[in-house]
């Protein structure tokens, strides 16, 4: 594939290819394709009518800036994988020709505003979910992600040989996050043996018959719940933007908490608030903790344990 000059009769095989790639592109790369197999698009030459159409509305709604940033960004790196393993893949010009295409598809420009209260969970509420739900899958859930800040389909792409040797209490775990990249994370041990005890996973973290939980299942479990404990329904980036809003409110480093969250930029990070990085202790919520130091006790040092 060179350029926008890939032969038609060649481009089924590839975006079939290209669908089939695992990580966490895999949703909206599938949207791009349908869309530039609709109209009979090359794939290049598809982007730019698929950037400007992600901008229209659509049956009465239309996609936030966020999430068009991210359609564009699964399009130009399934785009940059297919020129990569193409014959053109060491032809310079071709390219510096793609690199101008993908360069011109700009993303959209976020407000950086914070994000509104009603976007972040109390200590209190997150705590009311898990205290009152009977869906003990749900509550172990909502824990680890209050815990930790990652994005559900983080959580449930976590195999156990992700999990590495810990520092005393905790236990470091590789998560894969946007474009295949890796960082790590800390949980308690006993918040991960408990996890463990329950959903007796031979392969994924969070098992179920075999298999990982789907996404979109989690998040509705998640929405339901919190709907029947505290009467408003929740996402799961709200438990996201939750960790980040509680270790602004620590005081803590904005870089280091971008750097938890897999932010490339702290920008992303100062939304979400109402050089440095962060000790295990420091990096884990633990929800009972904070509950405590809200209610006035002392929480015990390093602020952390569910």
């Amino acid at each position: 594939m060179a350029g926008n000059r890939t032969p038609a009769r060649d481009q089924d095989g590839l975006l079939r290819e290209l669908e089939e790639i695992q990580d966490t592109y895999r949703h909206d790369v599938k949207q791009f394709i349908e869309f530039v197999r609709g109209r009979s698009l090359l794939i290049v030459e598809g982007l730019k009518r698929y950037a400007a159409w992600l901008d229209e509305e659509h049956e009465g709604k239309r996609y936030s800036p966020a999430t068009i940033n991210r359609k564009i960004a699964a399009a130009k790196s399934r785009i940059r994988y297919a020129f990569t393993h193409s014959a053109s893949a060491d032809n310079l010009r071709k390219r510096y020709q793609l690199e101008d295409v993908l360069t011109s598809v700009r993303l959209k420009k976020i407000d950086t505003l914070t994000v509104p209260p009603e976007k972040v969970l109390s200590v209190g509420e997150a705590k009311m979910i898990v205290e009152n739900t009977k869906d003990r899958t749900v509550r172990l859930m909502i824990t680890f992600l209050v815990g930790t800040g990652v994005r559900v389909s983080e959580m449930l792409g976590i195999r156990l040989s992700d999990l590495t040797t810990g520092s005393g209490k905790f236990v470091g775990i590789r998560v894969m996050g946007k474009g295949a990249k890796e960082r790590k994370i800390h949980v308690k041990k006993e918040i991960v043996d408990r996890i463990r005890n329950y959903f007796q996973g031979t392969t994924w973290l969070f098992e179920h018959h075999g298999r990982p939980f789907s996404r979109i299942s989690v998040t509705n479990r998640i929405k339901h719940e919190a709907l029947k404990t505290i009467g408003r329904e929740v996402t799961a980036r709200q438990l996201r933007h939750t960790w980040a809003a509680i270790q602004i409110q620590r005081g803590r480093d904005v870089k280091a908490v971008a750097a938890v969250l897999g932010h490339a930029q702290p920008g992303v990070t100062l939304r979400t608030r109402t050089g440095t990085s962060l000790t295990p202790a420091e990096t884990f919520i633990d929800l009972e903790e904070e509950k405590r130091a809200k209610d006035g006790k002392q929480a015990p040092e390093g602020g952390n344990s569910p």
